[in-house]
């Protein structure tokens, strides 16, 4: 189902949906994840929650400000996750600066490589390091080994799920003082060791949803549900003005014109 259909598209704001965590914050702009979904902002039903508003829009976005780097991580798949537990999580990331990324393990890493790493405090030898620059996107499907650098701000757009495995958290310490939990036996199993590490590019195209970049100089029409965002400059649809840094979830099964001068990000989910 698509909210308003039938009626134009509309253009949804929400509000501010931070958490903070142990190496920055994220945002989560749009969210339809039972566990902290976008509340509307804008319109005649501001105060009500992404799915209450039934947008068949089915992914979660988020800009991610990492001070410090993120532990190593990896998700299930549609295959994995039904011997892991949990939900599937493709995702994608796109820099918004100059940032360091890791992802993909080293050619002939395997299981033994992985539990010993870890044990001997040595995981970093293992991953694919990658120095990446503004506006380069990569592609993270489920079952790839990952991990966000320092000072590394990106916008990420990926399944709507929450489950996350651990497998190395660079022998650092929570706020009780104690290391955090660590889920070694399920992030194996969901590890998918044919999986390369990705090359940057300027979009991305997945089972799940397609990402593009876009410049805007003067208008440009767009059809169907989409999560935009303003990277530059400033952006009017539908009497709505976005600025850099803001977005929005255009919602329904006709056409949106966006008016001014800058770049923005265009998401859509495909299933």
């Amino acid at each position: 189902m698509i909210y308003y259909a039938g009626m134009g598209n509309k253009v949804l704001t929400f509000k501010s949906n931070i958490h903070k965590a142990l190496w920055g914050e994220e945002s989560w702009e749009i969210s339809p994840h039972p566990a902290s979904p976008s509340v509307l902002a804008n319109g005649i039903d501001a105060g009500k929650t992404l799915p209450e508003l039934a947008t068949g829009f089915n992914l979660l976005v988020k800009v991610i400000d990492a001070k410090t780097r993120l532990s190593v991580q990896v998700h299930p798949n549609e295959r994995t996750h039904l011997v892991t537990g949990g939900d599937p999580k493709t995702e994608m990331w796109c820099l918004l600066e100059d940032g360091v990324i890791y992802a993909g393990l080293k050619d002939g890493v395997g299981p033994k490589d992985i539990e010993s790493a870890v044990k001997d405090g040595r995981f970093e030898e293992l991953m694919v390091r990658l120095e990446g620059r503004k506006g380069d996107a990569f592609y993270i499907p489920g079952g790839l080994v990952h991990a966000i650098g320092d000072g590394t701000r990106l916008y990420e757009v990926q399944q709507s799920s929450d489950t996350t495995f651990r497998l190395y958290d660079w022998n650092r310490v929570g706020a009780d003082g104690k290391p955090r939990e660590l889920h070694v036996e399920k992030a194996l199993q969901a590890i998918d060791y044919s999986l390369r590490p990705p090359v940057p590019s300027k979009s991305v195209l997945s089972p799940f949803f397609s990402f593009e970049q876009i410049e805007v100089n003067g208008e440009i029409a767009m059809a169907g549900t989409f999560a935009l965002h303003v990277v530059e400059g400033e952006i009017e649809t539908d009497g709505t003005r976005l600025g850099a840094g803001s977005g929005a979830l255009v919602a329904g099964n006709g056409e949106t014109v966006l008016k001014g001068e800058g770049k923005i990000y265009r998401t859509w989910t495909l299933h």
